[in-house]
C-alpha cells in the first residue's frame, strides 16, 4: 500500500506565486514510521493535508497504491477511508454529548456492525492508555486538557487507517501518554501499517523512526536514516532545526576525546550503554599502556575519537551547537517592543502576508479605510430602495478589488449562509394564514416579502462592507486610526480608549472567524471522510463543526480579554497615544474625496427614489 508524490506542488491559497511546497517527489513504504521536521512554516503541516485529500495539489500527482487520489478535484470514498489525520491541538475537536458519540462519529463512514465497532473502540482505548476515566457515556469536554487530546487521538486511531498522518501529536501530552503513543506507533509498524509523524519532538520519536524527511522552505533539504543524519547532523543545522539530544551528547562527549557518534545510538538507553562501553575500553587501555604495551596516540587512547571530534565539532565554535547565536536569539526574543510596534504586534493573527500589503487599501492610513467604511454604511442606510441598495452594492463589490485571495475565499464563505439565510427569511415574512370560509390556509403575501427582503438584503451589504473593512485594515492600525478620530472626546474624559478597542475587536472576529471555519471544516471533512470538493460542508456534519467553533471563538476571546488586561490596554497606553505614524498622502486625499462623492450621491439617490 504505497503512498506516492511525483513532483508535487502546492501553492499558498491567497498567492499563487507563493509555493508552499516545491517539485516534492517522495514514496512511503508499509510498515515504516517517517518523521517529517522542519521549522515553522517549513511545509510540514500543507504535506500532511496533500497525503491526507484535504486539499489538492497545484502540480504533481499523488497516488496511493499506484492509484491517482484525486479525480475530478475529489477523492474516492474507498481512498479516504484508508488514510487517517490528526490535527495540531486534536481536543479541540470535540463536540458530542459523550465518549461514545465521538468515537461514533468518526466511524460512522465505515459502516461496522456494533459488535465490530465496539472491538474498536476498545482496542484504541488500550492502545493509547486510556482508563477508567474514559466512561463512554461522560462528556468529552468534561475531561481534562491532557485527557480531551488522548480521547481526540483514539477516535483516528479506532478506524484503522492504513496510513496515519500525525501532526504534532505529543504537543500537550504528559510523559505517560506519550510512552503509550509511542508503543502504539510500533504496534502499527509491527502491523505493517505506515505512519508519517510531523513533529520537533526528536527526542521521542527519533528512536522509532525508520526515516527522517526535512523540509526547509518548502523543499526537501535531507532524507535519510535517523543514524545517517545523527552522524552527519549538518541538515538540521541549515534548516533551523534543533538537533536531537543524541546528537548533542554525542558531540559534546567527542570534545572529551569519546568517540559514540557513529555509533547510531539514538535512544537514552542505548546511549549510556555506548558512552559505558567507551569508557571501559579507555580504562582498559590506560591500563594497557601502563604496562607499556600499547603506544598512545596523540595522547588518547582512541584516535578516531579525535578525529570525529575535529571533523564534526571545531574547537572555536562547535558546529550545530551555535551557544552564541542562542543567546543572541534568546535576547532578542524577549526584548521590550517599541511603542510605534505594540499595535502591530498586539496580535499575531492580525499580521498581513507580504502580498496584503501590495494592495492599495493596505497602504492608505487607517482613518481613510474608516472615512470609506462610515461612508458606505451610512450611504447603504440611506437607500430604502431595491435600485437605491442595487447602486450601493456596486462600490461594495469595487472594494473588494485589491484584496488577497484567502480575503477574497473568506467573503464567499460569508456569502453562500448569508444569501440562504436573507431567501429564507424572505420566504417565511412572506408567509400568512388567510381565512376562506371555515378552514384557513396558509397563503403568500408578496408586498410583506418585499419590505422584509429589502431589510435583510441591507443587512447584507453592510455585512460585507465590513467584512471588507476588517480585512483590508491590519488590526493595530485600525485601532490607531480610531483612536485618533475620538481625540476630541478624550478632553472630555470619556473612555474613548476602550471604546475604540471595543469595536476594533468586533472587526477582527469577522476575519478570525472565517479562519476558524476552514480549520474546523478542514476537521470535519478528515474525521467524516467525506468525498466532496474542498471546502465544502455536509448538512449532516454541521454540528460537528458549529459546537467546536463556538468553544473556540469563545476561548480565542477569553484570551484576547486577559491578553489585554495584562497589557493595560484601554489606560492611556502608547498603544493610543503613538499615532505620529499616520500620515495622509495624496492616494488618502484622492479616497476620501471619492468616498464624500459616494455618499452624496448615494443620498441624492435617496431622493430620487
Amino acid at each position: 500500500m504505497p503512498l506516492t508524490l511525483h513532483h508535487v506542488g502546492a501553492a499558498a491559497p491567497d498567492d499563487p506565486n507563493r509555493r508552499l511546497l516545491g517539485d516534492v517527489t517522495l514514496a512511503f513504504e508499509d510498515g515504516t514510521v517517517t518523521l517529517l521536521v522542519g521549522h515553522t512554516g517549513s511545509g510540514k503541516s500543507t504535506l500532511l493535508q496533500l497525503l491526507a485529500g484535504l486539499r489538492p495539489p497545484s502540480s504533481g500527482d499523488i497516488r496511493l497504491d499506484g492509484e491517482p487520489l484525486w479525480r475530478r478535484r475529489r477523492v474516492a470514498r474507498p481512498q479516504l477511508l484508508r488514510l487517517g489525520l490528526t490535527f495540531q491541538f486534536p481536543e479541540q475537536q470535540l463536540f458530542a454529548r459523550s465518549v461514545r458519540q465521538e468515537f461514533g462519529y468518526s466511524l460512522r463512514p465505515y459502516g461496522l456492525a456494533a459488535m465490530e465497532k465496539e472491538r474498536r473502540i476498545q482496542s484504541a482505548c488500550d492502545d493509547l492508555g486510556l482508563g477508567a476515566a474514559f466512561d463512554p457515556d461522560r462528556s468529552p469536554l468534561a475531561l481534562s486538557g491532557g485527557q480531551r487530546r488522548r480521547l481526540a487521538l483514539a477516535t483516528t486511531a479506532a478506524a484503522l487507517p492504513d496510513w496515519l498522518l500525525m501532526d504534532e501529536p505529543t504537543a500537550g501530552l504528559e510523559s505517560a501518554a506519550a510512552k503509550e503513543l509511542l508503543r502504539y506507533v510500533q504496534a502499527r509498524r509491527a502491523a505493517k501499517s505506515g505512519t508519517i509523524i510531523a513533529t520537533h519532538d526528536l527526542d521521542l520519536f527519533l528512536p522509532i523512526a525508520d526515516r527522517v524527511i526535512v523540509l526547509d522552505r518548502g523543499t526537501i533539504a535531507a532524507d535519510g536514516t535517523p543514524a545517517a543524519l545523527c552522524g552527519n547532523p549538518e541538515p538540521f543545522v541549515q534548516a533551523g532545526v534543533g538537533l536531537p539530544g543524541c546528537v548533542l551528547l554525542s558531540h559534546a562527549l567527542a570534545r572529551h576525546g569519546v568517540s559514540v557518534t557513529n555509533e547510531g545510538k539514538l535512544s537514552p538507553e542505548d546511549m549510556a550503554d555506548a558512552i559505558a562501553a567507551r569508557l571501559k575500553e579507555r580504562q582498559s587501555g590506560c591500563t594497557l599502556r601502563e604496562s607499556g604495551n600499547v603506544p598512545r596516540r596523540n595522547g588518547v587512547g582512541n584516535g578516531q575519537a579525535e578525529r570525529a571530534s575535529l571533523h564534526l565539532i571545531s574547537a572555536e565554535h562547535p558546529v550545530g551547537i551555535p551557544h552564541t547565536e542562542s543567546k543572541a536569539n534568546e535576547a532578542d526574543l524577549y526584548a521590550p517592543l517599541s511603542p510605534q510596534s505594540q499595535a502591530a504586534s498586539l496580535s499575531r493573527e492580525g499580521a498581513h502576508r507580504p502580498d496584503a500589503a501590495k494592495s492599495l487599501w493596505y497602504r492608505l492610513d487607517p482613518r481613510t479605510n474608516w472615512l470609506l467604511y462610515l461612508f458606505i454604511v451610512i450611504g447603504t442606510m440611506l437607500q430604502s430602495s431595491w435600485l437605491g441598495l442595487g447602486c450601493a452594492a456596486l462600490p461594495i463589490a469595487a472594494a473588494y478589488i485589491g484584496l488577497s485571495r484567502s480575503a477574497l475565499a473568506g467573503a464567499v464563505k460569508i456569502l453562500k449562509p448569508l444569501a440562504w439565510f436573507m431567501l429564507i427569511s424572505i420566504g417565511l415574512a412572506g408567509l400568512e394564514w388567510m381565512a376562506a370560509g371555515r378552514f384557513p390556509f396558509v397563503g403568500f403575501s408578496l408586498e410583506n416579502s418585499l419590505v422584509t427582503g429589502l431589510n435583510v438584503f441591507r443587512l447584507f451589504l453592510i455585512t460585507f462592507a465590513s467584512y471588507w473593512f476588517a480585512a483590508a485594515t491590519p488590526y493595530g492600525r485600525m485601532v490607531q486610526g480610531l483612536a485618533w478620530g475620538l481625540g476630541y472626546a478624550k478632553r472630555l474624559k470619556l473612555p474613548t480608549d476602550s471604546f475604540a478597542l471595543a469595536v476594533s475587536l468586533m472587526f477582527k472576529f469577522i476575519p478570525m472567524i472565517v479562519r476558524e471555519w476552514q480549520r474546523f471544516s478542514d476537521i470535519v471533512r478528515a474525521r467524516g471522510k467525506a468525498a466532496i470538493r474542498p471546502g465544502a460542508v455536509r448538512g449532516r456534519d454541521m454540528p460537528a463543526l458549529v459546537v467546536p467553533l463556538l468553544l473556540a471563538l469563545f476561548h480565542r476571546a477569553e484570551e484576547m480579554t486577559a491578553a489585554l488586561e495584562m497589557k493595560k490596554i484601554g489606560r492611556r497606553t502608547a498603544l493610543f497615544n503613538h499615532t505620529e505614524s499616520l500620515r495622509l498622502t495624496r492616494a488618502d486625499g484622492i479616497a476620501i474625496v471619492s468616498g464624500i462623492l459616494l455618499l452624496g450621491g448615494l443620498a441624492a439617490l435617496r431622493k430620487l427614489t
